[in-house]
């Protein structure tokens, strides 16, 4: 089920996203090095939103020029589908739960500085939310596993082994600092690290889980809602009716 068949609404918002997306990693790239943003989870993810923005705004542009501004929105697997915006959300989630209460500055001044303050809250929070309304608005839902959970845990795992031993053989990304986020420094937290890391694959274990289950949580709902649309009321008897009984 899917809440939204405006396909044309669909195009716009994926178009408008896409760019709202460039501009932050571009402007969040100019502000620092291009080498240095890319060992950053957020970077990664916004990247892999935008991809998915792109190759969706191309594909419901074909299908509307094929099928008409009305019906299911193109998409990709819902798996996939389902797992960047899930990628993302921890952007979202993470930064204003753990980091937004630092100060942010990459050490621009000007209007570089303007610019990176602006891709700053692009990246942490307008991009995550227009994925998750993508998702939301356009994907079709009850179609998600409990199994997605762990196969979401793929690209977490993955770029937990990358940050790790990129501090081990690249350059410190800043200063001494080897490690892109500081719940993750050994330098600063030692063999505490593990521990962070376990409650770190749990916490994603389980909001992949719980988004399963709003997968399916609003799936019911969208039936329900066609449902009791759909249903023929029930007319009172008539007077004939009475007689030929």
């Amino acid at each position: 089920m899917i809440l939204s068949r405006n396909r044309l609404f669909a195009l716009m918002f994926r178009i408008a996203a896409s760019l709202i997306g460039i501009f932050g990693i571009v402007v969040m790239t100019i502000g620092g090095s291009p080498a240095l943003m890319a060992v950053y989870y957020t970077m990664q993810t916004n990247v892999f939103t935008v991809l998915l923005f792109l190759v969706l705004a191309v594909r419901s542009a074909v299908q509307m020029a094929k099928e008409g501004k009305i019906g299911e929105v193109a998409g990709v697997n819902p798996v996939v589908h389902a797992g960047i915006t899930f990628y993302i959300m921890i952007t979202f989630v993470g930064y204003w739960a753990l980091l937004s209460w630092q100060k942010f500055s990459m050490g621009n001044t000007g209007t570089i500085a303007v610019l990176t303050t602006i891709g700053n809250y692009v990246v942490h929070g307008v991009i995550p939310l227009m994925a998750l309304a993508d998702w939301i608005l356009f994907v079709p839902h009850g179609k998600l596993r409990p199994n997605a959970a762990l196969l979401w845990l793929i690209y977490p795992v993955l770029y937990a082994v990358f940050i790790f031993v990129r501090a081990d053989l690249g350059a410190p990304l800043y200063g001494s600092t080897r490690y892109p986020y500081p719940f993750v420094d050994v330098d600063l937290l030692g063999g505490y690290v593990v521990l962070t890391v376990a409650a770190l694959a749990a916490a994603f274990y389980g909001l992949g889980r719980l988004t399963v289950f709003a997968d399916r949580k609003i799936a019911a709902a969208l039936t329900k809602r066609h449902g009791a649309v759909g249903r023929k009321p029930i007319e009172p008897p008539t007077e004939e009716a009475d007689k030929g009984e």
